[in-house]
Parts: C-alpha cells; sequence; structure tokens
C-alpha cells in the first residue's frame, strides 16, 4: 500500500497546492483586503512570486512531516494506529447494502472482531484488488481529503500568526482561523466517508466473487529463478 499510496499522492499533490492557493486568496481579498489595497504594484509582484514558489513547498512539508496513522488520528479523532480497516467487517461492511456479509465469508474466509487483526485481513483482501478503478479511485479520494484535513489543522494557527505580523485587523485574525477550523471539519468529514467507501468498495468486490491472485508464468518463474542464481 506504501508505493500506491505514494504514487496517488503525488497525483493529489497538485488539488492540495491549489487549496492552499484558494485558502491565501480568500485571506488576502476577504479577510485581510488591506493587504492587498495598502500593497504597491511591485509588492503585489512580489506576493505572487512567493506565493508560487513556497505554497507548494509549504504543503510538501505539511503533508509528509506526520505519518500516516498520525493522520489517521487527526482524520477519525481516535487513538493513534486507528484506521477505518479496523472495524471493516462489524461495522462497515453490514452497513453497506452492496456487500453480502455472508457470500463475504464464503468467498474470503473468517474474521475476528479484533480492531487489529480486521484491519490485516482488511488489508490483503486490498492487496488483491488494489487496481480495481472502484478500490482505486476511492483510495484517492481518501487519501486527498485526508491530507486536506491535515494541511488545513495547522493552518488554524499559522494563518492568524501570519495576519498579526502583516499588521491584519483583529477581527481578521479570528475570521482566519474560524475559517481554517471550518475547513479542517469539512475536510475531515469528507475523508472519513471516502475512508468508508475505500474500505467498503474492497469488501463488495470480494463479496460479489472470489477473487485469486494470478500465478507467475512458469518461464517468468524460470527467468526469475535464473536471474537469483546469476545474482
Amino acid at each position: 500500500m506504501k508505493s500506491a499510496e505514494r504514487s496517488l499522492k503525488s497525483l493529489n499533490f497538485a488539488w492540495h497546492v491549489a487549496l492552499a492557493t484558494a485558502d491565501a486568496i480568500v485571506l488576502a481579498i476577504f479577510v485581510a483586503p488591506e493587504l492587498i489595497t495598502s500593497a504597491t504594484t511591485t509588492q503585489l509582484g512580489l506576493y505572487r512570486a512567493l506565493g508560487a514558489a513556497v505554497l507548494p513547498i509549504v504543503v510538501l512539508l505539511l503533508m509528509n512531516v506526520m505519518s500516516s496513522n498520525f493522520k489517521a488520528m487527526l482524520v477519525y479523532w481516535k487513538p493513534h494506529g486507528w484506521l477505518p480497516g479496523c472495524e471493516a467487517f462489524t461495522k462497515y461492511g453490514p452497513a453497506d447494502h452492496r456487500v453480502d456479509m455472508v457470500q463475504l465469508k464464503k468467498n474470503v474466509g473468517a474474521w475476528t472482531d479484533e480492531p487489529k487483526d480486521q484491519n490485516s485481513k482488511w488489508y490483503k483482501l486490498y492487496k488483491q484488488v488494489e487496481t480495481f478503478p472502484e478500490v482505486a479511485y476511492a483510495q484517492k479520494d481518501f487519501l486527498m481529503y485526508r491530507d486536506m484535513a491535515v494541511l488545513s489543522l495547522p493552518l488554524i494557527v499559522i494563518a492568524p500568526l501570519g495576519l498579526h505580523i502583516s499588521d491584519a485587523r483583529t477581527n481578521a485574525l479570528w475570521i482566519g482561523a474560524a475559517m481554517f477550523v471550518v475547513q479542517y471539519v469539512l475536510t475531515a468529514i469528507s475523508a472519513r466517508n471516502a475512508g468508508e467507501r475505500f474500505v467498503c468498495n474492497v469488501l463488495a468486490v470480494h463479496s460479489a466473487k472470489k477473487v485469486t491472485t494470478p500465478k507467475a508464468p512458469a518461464a517468468a518463474k524460470a527467468t526469475s529463478s535464473s536471474g537469483s542464481a546469476a545474482a
């Protein structure tokens, strides 16, 4: 999942930069317009250049400074290490009308109610269908909204601090903080919903048919073996 996650995160990076750019524009135009109206043409050009150069770096740093487990904690507001797959078979699967739990058990075997074991079993099922479009798209959405929430949270403090340094009005500081609180809550809820779809899409595929991992061709095995011997 790590390599797939890195690939999907790179696809989502443009959306994260776009969100940060939109946030900066809203802050400058609606929250603290005096920063724009009092600026000279040269300063405006400098702001634009700095935004184009700095925002992607800031987004990249904020996205990678936290682990995946910690990001999940910020989204689900549950103890460190909790992931949506921890309730895949006891909560999300039974609640999804597409998932036939009886058929799912026939296709993939039994499971326990222990959260860690549920997540481990779900992960194995995910790896078998990770290239299926409905699974890949759901994972992409989950990672996108999750990282948007993670990006929004520190901005609750960073944005008012930046406005204060720029001598913005006092009420602009509070408005800026409130804006990012709302953005964080909305993106966190969106990430939860996308995470649920991600988990259920994997289960739905496995309940609809028994997925088997294709065996490597004999020629490929022979080549691999000779290559290993040569190494």
